[in-house]
């Protein structure tokens, strides 16, 4: 299903007050690439989450020592060895890692997604994946594994699926789990295209100041060139955050 929808980025994390998890994969005006993802919650126990940043990696981990929680806590970016990126809202990352190692193909390892198992919402599993070779970003395949509208008792899901050759300077696309309101939760997984103006550190400022305050966790914005730490980072528990070397300051 190709990405049609072009939407400005602050009107993209604006558009909903209850967009859940967000995607988003770009460059930005000057050609950089980047990934952003953010963070809201509805309870108590999705708010309670932090991100964790290695050189390779953002985790969304528990904040209260508590047990795992597969639905809550995973690895949301791995930047694979071979340059490759793959950023999603859930424990899927992990898989089209292990699958595209293995030698399964991106097409493969995406359609073979289902959706989350959280009757009865069935929230989607966003997942986006491209090849980074220096600043260009190649071959993104965006893919939203969502339960089928009107008999979501199948139990393979559908996908709605994006696939862009290469990113032009200022191009970027996206994706939510929800498209509306904490008190009636409407899924999405719906690609969509966004315009990135401006440079990929001064995003992470307005995607936070774009969500919720009552429901925004954390967000970051970090770039697909050099150490993930590097990136920018923010969140209700963002003290935390320093400890994973971001350098960060709150004050």
């Amino acid at each position: 299903m190709a990405s049609v929808q072009v939407l400005g980025v602050d009107e993209f994390v604006t558009k909903y007050r209850y967009p859940g998890r967000g995607i988003m994969l770009g460059r930005d005006g000057d050609g950089t690439g980047f990934a952003a993802y953010f963070l809201t919650g509805r309870s108590e126990a999705s708010r309670a989450r932090r991100l964790v940043i290695g050189p390779d990696t953002l985790e969304i981990a528990d904040t209260t020592s508590g047990p795992a929680d597969p639905l809550r806590h995973y690895t949301a970016i791995v930047r694979m060895s071979s340059g490759r990126i793959v950023v999603g809202n859930g424990t899927q990352v992990a898989d089209v890692v292990a699958g595209l190692d293995a030698g399964t193909t991106v097409w493969q390892a995406l359609t073979g997604l289902e959706c989350e198992p959280d009757p009865p919402i069935l929230t989607p599993r966003i997942t986006a994946t491209a090849a980074i070779g220096g600043t260009e970003v190649l071959e993104l395949v965006l893919s939203g594994a969502v339960a089928h509208p009107k008999w979501p008792a199948i139990e393979q899901s559908q996908h709605h699926l994006a696939h862009i050759p290469r990113l032009a300077p200022g191009e970027g696309h996206a994706m939510t789990t929800y498209a509306g309101d904490t008190g009636a939760v409407v899924t999405s997984g719906q690609p969509v295209a966004v315009t990135v103006d401006g440079v990929w550190p001064q995003l992470l400022e307005r995607i936070w100041g774009g969500l919720d305050p009552v429901l925004r966790v954390a967000a970051a914005v970090v770039p697909l060139t050099g150490d993930l730490r590097d990136g920018r980072f923010a969140g209700a528990h963002e003290p935390l955050i320093l400890q994973a070397g971001t350098g960060r300051s709150t004050r």
